[in-house]
């Protein structure tokens, strides 16, 4: 059987094999990938369309949940110390809240490019796919 959210988790083996191409700062890898800004030193913002692909799934799958911010809050998540938050303790709210709040952050910081370093995004999406 089908789990809900299996277009979400579907991305953990690639993941767990090359996240830290998932979206990255620097020269493109291959043509599977869309380039972002035109910096001549080729500090260039490159996202693969397996990102993409993940994160407009986790955009669309949690667009009607609750506010994120006010069950961060409600919490006491701090966003600043997202990183350190024990992923595998939490609800099913908080791991949607801090899965849209790193979609979110694509477009005013790089945290979800340290959640792709640091092993933080799969952790999430392995207890989402538990909490399943």
């Amino acid at each position: 059987m089908k789990s809900k959210y299996s277009e979400i988790v579907k991305h953990i083996p690639g993941l767990e094999d090359h996240g830290h191409l998932y979206m990255y700062y620097g020269i493109p890898y291959s043509k599977e990938c869309d380039v972002y800004s035109d910096d001549k030193e080729g500090n260039h913002l490159i996202v693969s369309h397996e990102c993409d692909d993940l994160c407009r799934t986790i955009a669309d799958e949690f667009q009607y949940e609750p506010e994120w911010l006010d069950v961060l809050d409600n919490n006491q998540i701090k966003l600043e110390k997202i990183f350190d938050v024990d992923v595998e303790t939490q609800d099913f709210d908080v791991i949607v809240s801090l899965l849209l709040y790193l979609v979110e952050s694509i477009t005013f910081e790089d945290k979800f490019i340290d959640a792709l370093n640091n092993g933080y995004l799969i952790r999430l999406l392995k207890r989402l796919k538990y909490l399943n």
